[in-house]
């Protein structure tokens, strides 16, 4: 848009300078300098006398002359003038339509860093097609992320350890938080700072090694990554069971759209007290439940007679389009 009406501007003060200087020579017999400077003079308006012997017809060009010099400098400040009210109008309601959206949101994830393990994190929630938001002080890392992703997405920028950046993110409505900075200290802040505002909020971190891995346990996170302890064992499954990683990652990363979730069944779902025969989700959504969790028990493969009660967690795998018919079954009121 800027660029189209910079093309139009300079050209309209290349036709204008073009017909003075063109006019000029061929009416008055001037040379091209001259009729070039005198179409300057004309065009600027700086109120030098006309000459005495101009004829008719270079009064006739001076005339059309002042009235494109004006039409060209009133065009060339209504468009500049334009493109700054436009940039800031674009700016408040960009900022407006961010601030409802923040709003808007519930049981939503929140991700702390947007720099590598963010990156992939947001990625992985995209596959799931969960929503998030983004907590970043930088703003250039929000713009790699965002082409990263190839989409946009709801953001707050600022220190993730002040309170105030936190409640804009919604910290108190979301679902879960989930810390990738490389900053041990600060990632132990923020689940401090986190905590206090929303005691119930499911809490995730990477960490350095061992010893931050237990204090960040003993600040509030409910589950804590070491990466190097991650990779290593990674290392070695693939060392010892390449192929049964391979499958693993099948469910796991999200190769193939299959995956696991953990569902958590509120007191009000309609499937509460029922058993999974009576539910039959694998014929109606295409989903298998795995194991159900439920308070210091896991039920492993559990059987049509098993019955759901309020507050399991129900690990499932699937495809993604089965998560979405299985959400609106256990959630449809």
């Amino acid at each position: 848009m800027l660029k189209n009406r910079l093309y139009i501007l300079i050209l309209m003060l290349v036709m204008v300078f073009l017909f003075g200087t063109y006019g000029y020579h061929f009416t008055e017999n001037w040379s091209l300098f001259d009729s070039l400077f005198f179409t300057l003079v004309t065009v600027s308006t700086v109120g030098y006398s006309m000459p005495e012997n101009i004829t008719e017809a270079g009064k006739v060009v001076s005339a059309i002359l002042i009235g494109a010099g004006i039409t060209v400098v009133l065009y060339g400040f209504t468009s500049i003038t334009s493109l700054i009210v436009e940039g800031h109008m674009k700016e408040y309601f960009k900022i407006r339509r961010m601030r409802k959206m923040l709003d808007s949101l519930r049981d939503h994830f929140i991700i702390i860093g947007a720099d590598k393990t963010g990156r992939h994190t947001a990625a992985e929630l995209k596959k799931a097609k969960k929503i998030f938001v983004v907590v970043e002080d930088s703003e250039e890392s929000i713009h790699r992320l965002r082409e990263f992703l190839n989409m946009e997405f709801p953001f707050v920028l600022g220190d993730a350890a002040e309170e105030e950046v936190l409640i804009k993110a919604g910290i108190k409505r979301a679902r879960s938080l989930i810390i990738t900075l490389t900053n041990d200290a600060k990632n132990i802040l923020v689940v401090l700072t986190a905590k206090s505002l929303n005691p119930d909020l499911e809490i995730v971190s990477q960490a350095s090694d061992a010893k931050t891995m237990t204090k960040l346990i003993y600040a509030g996170a409910h589950k804590v990554i070491t990466t190097t302890e991650l990779a290593g064992v990674r290392l070695a499954q693939l060392a010892i069971n390449p192929q049964q990683v391979r499958f693993l990652d099948i469910l796991s990363l999200g190769e193939e759209a299959f995956r696991i979730e953990e569902i958590v069944i509120s007191q009000d779902s309609p499937v509460s007290y029922k058993t999974l025969g009576e539910i039959n989700l694998s014929r109606i959504t295409g989903t298998i439940v795995i194991a159900i969790k439920r308070k210091d028990e896991t039920i492993f493969n559990p059987t049509g007679t098993t019955q759901i009660l309020p507050g399991d967690r129900l690990m499932v795998i699937g495809k993604n389009e089965h998560f979405e018919k299985f959400h609106r079954i256990i959630e449809k009121s």
